[in-house]
Formats: structure tokens, C-alpha cells, sequence
């Protein structure tokens, strides 16, 4: 009997032969590694940059590292690319090699280009250990998978877009929010652009929804109008790093069958008595919660993902604080420190018992202090550096500044006109500055010029000089 092949992530993540066909860790699909002595073993290991030091993961503490070393280390786009997989596609070949140089988005296939040739950034980046623990217990329960595969390819993205009254976004339609959109994706390294709608059916909401190969963005209007900038860009990376960690057929998923989740329609609805009295609520519990439990971790995830491509903490905290109180006003005015005291204090096993029953966003507490931690983790400055190093090896160059200071330079100076030329002078008495205009001297030979001191008012008289033009003259004694 022959044993069983080992599974392998994309990331390189082995797992038990009993496992489903996607990684425990990570999320990603599952394939079956070749036997020993089949095939080129190293192909299959994770892709990871050259470097002496190891990169920093969650789930062991970061080695002591100076700036020069991460300075040093090789960032992974300069790696070969993959091979190419077939894809279809008239205008680009699936790979944008037909695009025209400033072309960004394929119109057809929706090709991303990356930030520089050979940009890639692994999901490990942004990923929440225990964002893919929860989801290995989803595709544990075998109906919910069962579920799952029919939301996928039968209903899912129809019958969720058909709910919302939403614009598609685009170069041409409301540029501001879907260049962001673009930017993060490419940030996050995604290969194609998920399409952005603006809706105002859920205004304070911004959701991700689809498969695993086709997802799509719903921006709330309120949303979207209380953001710009860096907080925009924070806010639509999110979206993408649900897009990018197959978290979006999971999203359909919780939609399609919970609908919309609050204290008012979750689990606990109807009091403590009815969810353990109640076998309807019992059995509609089994599903809920665990899908509950891996909304929240996912949240987490996004945060991350967010905080990969701004880079800024205070930026992060700003707009999650907001997205809370759905006021930018209301932020302005609260006490930020005395709330999150307050809810701290607050965070006791009733609270945590609510959070598990009720909602699918973690309580805001909690999820600040997760920024925060991975905001000041080495592995995030590691990524960060990575990424800046590729926008900047991608900015297009500009002129040096000294040619065009010189071509200024070149320009020939206007000549002064007449009537700004002045004759400057001091009354003979106090001496007080007096500018008289030459125009004012114009065909005349002496001129009483009366002091603007009040204390003085004298009259000097001006005199043109023989044989010098009228931009000469001489103070007599005042009178």
C-alpha cells in the first residue's frame, strides 16, 4: 500500500494527508507534494528573500536587528516570477504583456500591474495566526463546506450585488476613492483588481464579498465621504487584504446565511434563557457561532493589511475609532482616552460572552491593542521597507532641478516700467524717507514735496540738476 503524499501550501506549509484542500495556516490552496526523489523538491519550498537573517514571523520572536542589516537584505521581487498559468485574455495575454507601458489595469482580464517588474508580497505580511486557525475549523464542519461550494458557484456574487444599489468605480467614476483602491491592491501585491462599488444602502459599512477568484469591494457612502488620503488608502487596503487572504467567499458565506449580524439578530437575541432553552437557537448557534469567530479574527487580519500599506499607526487608530462612533464629528469632540478606559474597564467575561455572540467586528479595545503590538513588531518595519523601497525604485524620474533652474534663469528679465522708478529722499528738517515717483517729475523742473511726518510738515523743494535727465534731482531747504 502506497503512503500517502505529504500537502503543500503555496507558502510551503505541509500538512496531514487528511487535510482539506486548503492550508491551515495560511489559507491558501493545497497541492500534493511529489514523492521522494520525484521531481525538484526545492521548487516546492516557500519563496522567501535572500537574506543572512530570517524574516520575523508572529508566531516566533524577532531577532535583534540593526537598520543597515534590513537595509541589506535582498527584497523578494527581485526573485523570478512563477510560472504562468493559462489565462485568456484578448488585450493583455492575462499578463498585461500587451498593455501599453502606462497602462495599469487590464479593461478586460483586470490584470494588476505590479508596483516594479517581479513585485510580490506574501499573505504572511499582514495574515493573523489566528485568522487561519478559525478557518480551518470552518472547513471543518463538512456542511458549512457543502454550503459554501454552492454560494460559490451558483449564487454568491448575483445575489449579494443584486442587494446593494451601488455605482461601479473606475478611472472615470469618482477617481478619489478607486485610485486608493488601486494603489492598496498594488501595494498588497495582488495580481488583479477586484472590482469597487459605492453604495448607499449601507453607508457606514465597507464590505468584501465573492470567491476565492472573483471579489468585489462595497464602500458605504458616509464612509467614503468621511475619509481622504492616507486614511482612504488605509481604509480600501483593508478590503484588499480580505481579497487577498481568500476571505471573501467566507464573507458570501456569513451573508448569505446570517444576514445582517447586531445584538438584535445574532444568536443571543432573544436572551440567554432562549439560546440554551431553544433548540431552533441551538442548532442555528452551531453554524453561527464559529462563523462569528472567524469574522472577528479576520478583522484583524484587514487591520493589518491596512496598516502594511499606510505604514502609520495614528493614521489606523484615527479611522477605526471613527468607523466606530460613525461620526468624524464625534471623534473630534470625545475623549479618546477616557472611552478606551472606559471600555477597558468594561472588558470583563459578560462583554467578551457578547462579542462572541452577537458580532462579527471584534470591540474596539482589544483590536487597538493588536495594532498596536504589530505596529511596533520588527516584522512590520521589515515589510515597510520592502515596500518603499519598491515605490521609490518605481517613481518616474523628474528633471534634475538645476537644468530648470538654469532654463529660469535664461528668461530675459521684463524692463521696469516708468511709473514704478522713484526718487528717493529725506526731508532736510527731521529726516524722514519721502519717495516721490518719477512720473511725478515729468516735464517739470522743481517739485514741493511736503513731509508725511505729522510732527515736522515742512516743504522740501526738489530741483532737477542742468544737463542730467529727470531721474536726478537735488533737496533745497525746506520752507
Amino acid at each position: 500500500m502506497s503512503k500517502p503524499r505529504t500537502l503543500l501550501c503555496g507558502n510551503g506549509h505541509k500538512q496531514p494527508a487528511s487535510a482539506d484542500r486548503f492550508c491551515i495556516y495560511c489559507g491558501l490552496e493545497l497541492t500534493a507534494a511529489p514523492a521522494a526523489g520525484v521531481g525538484n523538491e526545492t521548487a516546492l519550498q516557500p519563496q522567501t528573500p535572500a537574506q543572512a537573517t530570517p524574516r520575523p514571523t508572529s508566531s516566533q520572536p524577532a531577532p535583534h536587528l540593526n537598520h543597515q542589516q534590513v537595509q541589506q537584505r535582498q527584497p523578494p521581487y527581485v526573485q523570478p516570477p512563477p510560472p504562468k498559468p493559462k489565462v485568456n485574455c484578448n488585450t493583455c495575454g492575462g499578463f498585461g504583456e500587451g498593455l501599453k507601458p502606462n497602462a495599469i489595469i487590464c479593461e478586460e482580464c483586470s490584470w494588476l500591474r505590479p508596483l516594479v517588474p517581479g513585485y510580490q508580497l506574501d499573505n504572511s505580511a499582514f495574515a493573523w495566526a489566528a485568522d487561519a486557525k478559525a478557518m480551518s475549523v470552518l472547513r471543518s464542519i463538512k456542511p458549512l463546506n457543502a454550503a459554501a461550494k454552492v454560494v460559490s458557484e451558483k449564487v454568491g456574487r448575483r445575489w449579494i450585488e443584486s442587494t446593494f444599489n451601488s455605482v461601479l468605480l473606475s478611472e472615470k467614476q469618482v477617481p478619489q476613492i478607486y485610485a486608493p483602491a488601486v494603489r492598496a491592491a498594488r501595494i498588497l501585491g495582488m495580481s488583479h483588481m477586484p472590482d469597487v462599488y459605492l453604495s448607499g444602502e449601507r453607508s457606514w459599512d465597507c464590505l468584501t464579498f465573492g470567491t476565492d477568484k472573483d471579489s468585489f469591494v462595497v464602500i458605504g457612502s458616509a464612509l467614503a465621504g468621511s475619509f481622504r488620503g492616507a486614511e482612504m488608502l488605509f481604509l480600501l487596503a483593508r478590503e484588499m487584504g480580505h481579497c487577498r487572504a481568500g476571505h471573501a467567499l467566507w464573507k458570501s458565506v456569513i451573508r448569505f446565511f446570517l444576514g445582517e449580524q447586531g445584538p438584535s439578530r445574532g444568536f443571543m437575541a432573544g436572551g440567554i434563557l432562549n439560546a440554551v432553552m431553544s433548540p431552533t437557537a441551538l442548532i442555528g448557534g452551531a453554524l453561527e457561532v464559529p462563523l462569528l469567530a472567524w469574522a472577528r479574527q479576520a478583522e484583524i487580519t484587514a487591520d493589518r493589511a491596512g496598516l502594511v500599506a499606510v505604514g502609520d499607526e495614528q493614521v489606523a487608530r484615527r479611522v477605526l475609532l471613527t468607523w466606530t462612533l460613525k461620526s468624524p464629528m464625534m471623534y473630534r469632540q470625545i475623549n479618546i482616552d477616557a472611552w478606551l478606559e472606559q471600555q477597558s474597564e468594561d472588558d470583563d467575561n459578560y462583554s467578551k460572552l457578547s462579542e462572541l455572540t452577537t458580532t462579527s467586528t471584534p470591540y474596539i479595545t482589544p483590536r487597538l491593542r493588536l495594532l498596536t503590538e504589530f505596529a511596533q513588531s520588527q516584522e512590520l518595519r521589515y515589510w515597510r521597507n520592502m515596500i518603499e523601497t519598491a515605490i521609490s525604485t518605481g517613481r518616474p524620474k523628474l528633471p534634475p532641478k538645476p537644468a530648470a533652474q538654469k532654463l529660469a534663469a535664461q528668461k530675459p528679465t521684463p524692463p521696469k516700467s516708468p511709473a514704478t522708478e522713484v526718487v528717493k529722499l529725506k526731508c532736510a528738517t527731521c529726516q524722514t524717507p519721502m519717495r516721490v515717483p518719477q512720473a511725478v517729475l515729468a516735464g517739470k523742473t522743481e517739485l514741493p514735496v511736503k513731509c508725511p511726518n505729522p510732527e515736522c510738515g515742512k516743504i522740501t523743494r526738489l530741483k532737477k540738476k542742468a544737463r542730467q535727465p529727470g531721474n536726478v534731482a537735488t533737496a533745497q531747504k525746506p520752507e
